[in-house]
C-alpha cells in the first residue's frame, strides 16, 4: 500500500485500542506546530463503528485520515498494521512523527523509524507509560497534561459555581412563585384563627354572663331567706324570752310559784304603805331624770327586797334580769 506523503508531511499513529478519543483530539491540537505540513493520520477507524463521533473527526480540515487493513486477526494485529504502515511512510520520506499510545510494543516501531536516517518522534501516553517507552522518543508528552489539568479543573469549578448560582436563582424564583400563595394561606389562616377567636370570646362573654345572673338570682335566694328566717326567729325568740321558765328544772318552778305569792304579798304591803309626801314625790322624779335613756329605777318595800335578792341567789341572776323577768310576766 503506498500513501501519499513527503518531507513536509507529519505522520499520526494511532493506537485506537488502547488510547482513547480525547487523547487523539489533544494530540491533533498538538500537531498543529508542524502546520502548514500535511498531517496523515493513520490507524483502524473501523475497529470502533459505535462511536458516531469519528465521523464528524474525519471530516476535520487540515487533517487527512486513512484506514489502515490488517494482515491477520488476534493480538498485536493492529501494532503489526501499523509498523507495515510507518515502514511505508518512513521509506517515501517522512520524518515527523507522532505516536498515541502507551503499550510498550510500539518501542518497535520508533526503532525503526530511526533505523536508516534519525526520525523526530514524539510520544504521547498516559503517565503509567513505561521508561523504555519514554527513551524510545525524542520528546514524551503526558495526557493529560498538568497544567491542562488545573485548567478544566478551574473551569469544572467554574461550571459547578455557574451551575449552583443557576440553582439558586431557580430556587429563588421558585420561592418566588410561591410566596403569594403562602401569604394567601397565610392571611386565610389568621382570619380563620381571628374568626375562631372572636367566637370563643362571644362563647366566654355568655358563660360569664350567665354565671353572673346565676350569682345574682343564688344571692337574692338567700338574703330572702334570711329575712324570711329573721322573721320567724323573732317571734320564736319573744315566746322562749315569756316562757323561760318551761326550760326551768321542777324545783325552780316550784319557787317561782312561792316567789309569786311573796311578789303578790308585797303588792298589797305596797297598797297599805303610806304615801309620800310631795318633797319626797320631787326628789324621786329629779333622781328618775338623772338616770340614762331606758333605765328606771324602782324603790322596793324592804321584805320585797329581800324576797328578790333570796331568789336571785337561787337563780344565779342579777337583780336587773330577774325584775325584767318578773315584769315581763306580769304583763303577759
Amino acid at each position: 500500500m503506498t500513501l501519499e506523503s513527503s518531507n513536509t508531511t507529519v505522520g499520526i499513529l494511532y493506537d485506537i485500542e488502547n488510547a482513547p478519543f480525547e487523547m487523539l483530539n489533544y494530540t491533533l491540537g498538538k500537531a498543529r506546530r508542524f502546520q502548514p505540513c500535511r498531517t496523515i493520520v493513520i490507524s483502524d477507524w473501523e475497529e470502533r463503528p459505535e462511536q458516531k463521533r469519528w465521523e464528524k473527526l474525519l471530516r476535520r480540515p487540515g487533517f487527512t485520515f486513512r484506514q489502515i487493513s490488517r494482515t491477520f486477526l488476534g493480538k498485536n494485529s493492529l501494532d503489526s498494521a501499523l509498523y507495515d504502515s510507518a515502514k511505508l511512510l518512513y521509506e517515501e520520506g517522512v520524518r515527523r512523527y507522532f505516536i498515541i499510545t502507551t503499550d510498550s510494543d510500539f518501542v518497535r516501531i520508533a526503532q525503526m523509524l530511526n533505523s536508516k536516517e534519525k526520525s523526530y518522534i514524539i510520544g504521547v501516553g498516559t503517565k503509567q507509560a513505561s521508561e523504555t517507552l519514554r527513551n524510545a522518543y525524542d520528546e514524551f508528552i503526558v495526557y493529560p497534561a498538568e497544567e491542562k489539568e488545573t485548567v478544566r479543573k478551574k473551569h469544572a469549578r467554574k461550571g459547578a459555581e455557574a451551575g449552583e448560582k443557576a440553582e439558586v436563582a431557580l430556587e429563588q424564583t421558585e420561592t418566588k412563585k410561591t410566596e403569594p400563595k403562602k401569604d394567601a394561606k397565610s392571611k386565610k389562616a389568621k382570619a380563620n384563627k381571628a374568626e375562631k377567636n372572636e367566637k370563643e370570646k362571644a362563647v366566654k362573654a355568655e358563660k360569664q354572663e350567665k354565671a353572673a345572673k346565676a350569682a345574682k338570682a343564688a344571692k337574692e335566694t338567700k338574703n330572702a331567706k334570711e329575712v324570711k328566717e329573721a322573721k320567724e326567729a323573732k317571734p320564736a325568740k319573744q315566746v322562749k324570752a315569756a316562757k323561760p321558765a318551761k326550760n326551768a328544772k321542777p324545783g325552780k318552778a316550784v319557787k317561782a310559784e312561792s316567789a309569786e305569792k311573796a311578789e303578790q304579798a308585797n303588792h298589797q304591803e305596797a297598797a297599805t304603805a303610806p304615801v309620800p309626801s310631795p318633797a319626797v314625790q320631787h326628789e324621786h322624779k329629779s333622781k328618775a331624770a338623772a338616770l340614762p335613756e331606758g333605765a328606771f329605777a324602782v324603790r322596793l318595800p324592804k321584805t320585797l327586797r329581800k324576797q328578790l335578792e333570796a331568789r336571785m341567789q337561787e337563780e344565779e341572776v342579777t337583780m336587773d334580769e330577774l325584775i325584767t323577768y318578773l315584769l315581763m310576766r306580769g304583763l303577759s
